[in-house]
């Protein structure tokens, strides 16, 4: 199911915004015992440094931003040294009032269409290893698993998916 949803990319002054929305998140998932993201632990000045790159981007339900992802072109932290082929989401948070209405695949299937323009052939992902619901997820939406890296003392799991040209051919 398709929603009505813009996405804008965010400004310096929509920093309390992003950070709102991911401590949101990361009450949840440590209400849940799951450590991917600790409540109280995000950086102001990374994650500025982010919108300041223009990497940051809202996601606006009826003049609400009710989720929020980084999309990025590059990841040695987590990915290595490999080609300059893919774009990296980082970051993908919904508000747990908007859970369960298919606005994360809906801003994964944003993604995707942004990576593909780009002419980039995949779209490369990452999460907690222990978050078994979160993995099934992203393989339940066409990610392939590619293995575990250790970043920031947290294994996560990589995920990739073919897009654009490159997956019609």
């Amino acid at each position: 199911m398709s929603v009505e949803i813009e996405a804008v990319r965010a400004r310096p002054s929509d920093l309390g915004t992003v950070l709102s929305i991911l401590e949101e998140a990361a009450l949840w998932l440590a209400s849940r015992g799951i450590r991917q993201w600790l409540p109280g632990t995000f950086c102001r000045e990374r994650i500025g440094s982010r919108i300041g790159r223009g990497e940051v981007y809202l996601f606006v339900l009826g003049g609400r931003s009710v989720g929020s992802m980084v999309l990025q072109w590059s990841d040695e932290e987590t990915w290595g040294d490999v080609p300059n082929d893919a774009g990296y989401v980082h970051g993908l948070a919904i508000r747990r009032d908007q859970a369960g209405k298919g606005l994360g695949r809906e801003l994964l299937r944003w993604a995707e269409a942004r990576v593909a323009d780009a002419g980039a052939a995949y779209m490369r992902l990452d999460c907690a290893a222990e978050n078994r619901t979160l993995n099934d997820y992203y393989a339940g939406a066409g990610f392939r698993y590619s293995g575990r890296a250790h970043v920031c003392g947290l294994e996560v799991s990589r995920y990739e998916k073919t897009v654009g040209a490159a997956a019609e051919g």
